[in-house]
């Protein structure tokens, strides 16, 4: 896969564990909670392997940053059922894990 499109991909699975990930955040009395959560891991995990096929440069990250967070905010807003404390750790969220990614 070329560059853009394993940015495209790995934006792809870090919102969808981010969103999982909040969704537990959010919503812990639920069911789905801890499910939420252990999927977010494993997602993640899919992601850093994307993350490992190339070298980012400081204009990849910058791509990666602003095409995750424009994906988890449409992600979010999709899912109505979510506390509205959603948006107010999305942005926490985003940076804890770019920072773990190292980016």
């Amino acid at each position: 896969m070329g560059k853009n499109k394993d940015i495209g991909h790995l934006t792809n699975l870090m919102a969808k564990s981010l969103r999982h990930k909040i969704g537990a955040i959010v919503n812990t009395d639920e069911i789905y909670a801890n499910k939420y959560a252990k999927d977010s891991e494993n997602i993640m995990k899919e992601a850093k392997r994307v993350l490992l096929r190339h070298n980012w440069d400081n204009d990849d990250k910058i791509e990666i940053k602003e095409q995750l967070r424009v994906k988890l905010h449409k992600d979010l807003e999709e899912k109505d059922f979510l506390d509205d404390r959603k948006f107010a750790i999305m942005d926490a969220e985003i940076e804890k894990a770019l920072r773990e990614f190292g980016l």
